[in-house]
């Protein structure tokens, strides 16, 4: 089972984890209360995209090593899982922030609900379509007249169909393990390049990924915050991330105490498993991006996302571009805090996998 095919019930389960304790819904007047210096700063509230998994790592070295502390800050970290909604959550609660993808902003924004992009996770989304090893398909192109496990309705999949004309390609949906894909030859499924290709190679089936980034949808990985409390509590955002980018660099360093720690948590994790993701982030400068590119750990490039705003107005997918400023804000990136964003050496550089004994 792989990190992305966790049991529903577990999911439900972990929603109501963290690294403290469970969460403390805010009162209804919580911003005002506590937004005049008063009293006790307030806990922020940060929910991420799936059970916790390595790719979350430098959130939870940011909590357990920490680091927000250090900074005055109390952060609970909290757990998504599948059909979290978590544009939603962020929205209801004054002190929420959580991870989604760049277009689920838009999107968001589009619908009304008060929520902002205030950081790059990863500086493109990973994810893709893992093919076997010696699959026909080698392009998105080839993809036409073939079924393709995924999530329903997703963004990127009108994108791929639209682009490159995949009229006759079909949806089923995804199953969130490699089982059909170690025993169908023929199976194509959505996956992150960290997780599924360790999986399907543990069961002896060597795989291919294609990058959805590489078919010229390339939304960032993100982080966003209720807008009132961009608004209302600036320095306590720039506080969050100001450790988050800590974070990562303590996580990157030495990965194992995280690790740790998620296997307790999260006891799907494997610590052969974490490895692999730890090494792939760092393979595919996941959180860095391309240096080349002007890219690096937190960089917001502004008239990027105006290009993704361009896309989705063509996909149909929004009505209309709304001013980037309502979208996103470059305020908390590395640069406008003086956070210096170069990641330090590698921990491990290989991740070896055992496969599987019959």
């Amino acid at each position: 089972m792989t990190r992305r095919a966790v049991p529903w019930l577990l999911a439900l389960v972990l929603l109501s984890w963290s690294v403290g304790c469970g969460r403390r819904e805010p009162p209804a007047d919580a911003g005002a209360a506590q937004g005049q210096g008063n009293g006790p700063a307030p806990t922020l509230h940060f929910t991420h995209d799936w059970v916790p998994e390595p790719e979350h790592g430098g959130y939870y070295a940011a909590a357990i090593g920490g680091i927000w502390k250090g900074l005055g800050l109390d952060v609970e970290v909290l757990v998504g899982g599948p059909n979290s909604e978590i544009e939603k959550r962020v929205a209801l609660d004054p002190f929420g922030l959580g991870i989604v993808r760049g277009d689920a902003v838009f999107i968001a924004v589009e619908r009304g609900l008060p929520v902002i992009a205030v950081n790059s996770y990863f500086q493109h989304d990973p994810q893709g379509l893992l093919v076997r090893a010696d699959s026909p398909v080698q392009s998105f192109a080839d993809l036409d007249g073939r079924e393709v496990a995924g999530q329903t309705g997703a963004t990127w999949q009108l994108y791929l169909q639209r682009r490159f004309n995949l009229s006759r390609m079909r949806v089923r949906p995804v199953t969130g393990n490699v089982m059909n894909f170690v025993k169908d030859p023929d199976w194509i499924m959505q996956a992150y390049p960290t997780s599924e290709p360790y999986y399907a190679l543990k069961e002896g089936v060597a795989s291919r990924f294609l990058p959805i980034s590489a078919s010229g949808f390339d939304p960032y990985r993100v982080i966003i915050a209720n807008k009132r409390l961009v608004e209302r509590h600036p320095e306590l955002v720039a506080k969050f991330s100001r450790g988050a980018y800590l974070g990562w660099q303590s996580y990157f360093a030495n990965p194992v105490p995280v690790h740790e720690h998620i296997g307790r948590i999260s006891p799907s994790m494997e610590p052969d498993g974490m490895r692999y993701s730890y090494v792939k982030m760092r393979e595919l400068r996941l959180v860095e991006g391309d240096a080349a590119q002007g890219e690096s750990m937190g960089a917001v490039d502004l008239a990027r996302w105006a290009r993704l705003g361009d896309v989705l107005k063509e996909l149909g997918v929004v009505s209309s571009v709304p001013p980037i400023g309502s979208v996103v804000t470059d305020a908390f990136s590395p640069r406008a805090l003086g956070v210096e964003p170069a990641l330090g050496p590698w921990y491990w550089t290989n991740a070896p996998v055992q496969r599987r004994q019959p």
